[in-house]
């Protein structure tokens, strides 16, 4: 009987156990102030940086739950997010110093976004990227970016249709990623990577902050956004040397396969001054290495396939005809052109971010050991590639014809 009683009791504590609730640490959620997105800058005169952290406001959130504006709650019109700032002589020592602005404990896991300034870009990110990777609470899920113009500026604009600007700019990079090609959407574990590799620079993307933005931006209904996405900063180790135009990052989404969806304008063989919109929406990329230490080359090889979107005739788009074939060779070579642009600009720029010192490294060691003193400032601005691009028109829309007679 005595063995039956302990037994049950000892079910019951492991279900009491099991059942329980509560924060073992005694951070308590309504104690937290969640961090939805984080902010660095870099100020030369002090030598210190510069954080601010976009906070979730759960007293606007938590409002009454009727129409709410862009960027406000239901609490009485408030913000739905507050902006905090500090400084520090590292980017530890800045995170450390905004305790005491906030009357609850920052909690970080949550943050989504993390904008960097020219400034701090060109000074150097190891240390920041070093902060993240290192830190308990923070996530290498992160979406970075590297901000054109005034950080504290799109750390406090509201987005229209979002509730935070976080929320909005987190967004803003998904949709661009999905329906354009015109940004390198990559988290911070990617990037890190990247930095780490031999023979490969990063590519951030740029967010451009436009005049409208400011702390009232995206209540008003007609109001516009305060940023852009286009374009890239290129680095070399962890510094940013320049800007790239959104026409070249699309350029590196084909050589790199990394695009999603794009839209190209080809010109109509018979009118230059008509236009047919092609939408590419899947592709491959391949890089290879070939000959030896002596006597060697690099081949890119990029296929598409396309759907026209937009037809203005004259003729018809059958799968086998001459238009057809040339609106692919058109495409193709207007393929080629991007990805040549941002090669030249790579080159310009010294920064290998297609990777192709890493291809020798990887397929050919000797070979690396040789040439990798002299890659960076002799070899690779010089570097000739094989580059073939293919263009496949797979689809005409729902019709073949156009509402132009011939």
């Amino acid at each position: 009987m005595n063995c039956k009683r302990l037994l049950a009791l000892l079910i019951i504590a492991a279900l009491a156990g099991t059942l329980s609730t509560g924060c073992w640490n005694r951070r308590e959620p309504e104690l937290l102030g969640v961090v939805l997105a984080v902010g660095f800058d870099y100020d030369e005169e002090s030598g210190s940086y510069q954080i601010f952290a976009q906070l979730a406001n759960p007293v606007a959130m938590g409002g009454s739950g009727g129409e709410s504006s862009s960027g406000s709650g239901g609490g009485g019109g408030e913000k739905a997010f507050w902006t905090i700032e500090a400084k520090g002589p590292t980017p530890f020592a800045a995170v450390r110093n905004l305790i005491g602005t906030s009357s609850r404990a920052l909690f970080w896991p949550h943050c989504r976004v993390l904008l960097l300034s020219e400034k701090v870009a060109r000074q150097g990110v190891a240390e920041i990227f070093d902060l993240f990777e290192r830190g308990r609470q923070f996530r290498l899920i992160v979406k970075p970016a590297v901000v054109q113009g005034d950080l504290q500026k799109i750390m406090k604009a509201s987005f229209p249709l979002e509730e935070t600007g976080a929320r909005g700019l987190d967004r803003l990079v998904l949709t661009t990623r999905f329906d354009r090609s015109i940004f390198p959407e990559k988290n911070l574990n990617e990037l890190i990577a990247t930095h780490a590799q031999t023979g490969k620079e990063m590519l951030i993307g740029r967010l451009e902050v436009l005049e409208t933005a400011d702390e009232g931006a995206g209540d008003g209904g007609s109001s516009p956004p305060p940023a852009r996405l286009c374009g890239s900063a290129l680095f070399r180790g962890d510094r940013m040397v320049g800007w790239a135009s959104a026409k070249q990052v699309q350029g590196w989404t084909y050589g790199s396969g990394r695009v999603f969806r794009s839209t190209l304008l080809v010109a109509l063989p018979a009118e230059e001054n008509r236009h047919v919109s092609i939408e590419t929406y899947s592709h491959t990329a391949r890089m290879s290495l070939h000959g030896d230490e002596e006597n060697w080359w690099i081949e890119m090889k990029v296929k598409l396939h396309g759907r026209i979107q937009e037809f203005d005739g004259p003729g018809k788009l059958d799968a086998e005809n001459k238009l057809t074939h040339s609106l692919e060779r058109r495409a193709a070579q207007a393929v080629r052109n991007d990805i040549e642009a941002m090669f030249n600009r790579s080159q310009e720029l010294r920064a290998d971010i297609f990777g192709f010192g890493n291809l020798i490294y990887r397929k050919n060691p000797q070979l690396w050991q040789q040439i990798r003193s002299r890659w960076d400032e002799e070899i690779f601005p010089q570097l000739k590639v094989e580059l073939t691009v293919e263009f496949d028109i797979l689809h005409t829309g729902m019709v073949k014809d156009s509402l132009r007679e011939d």
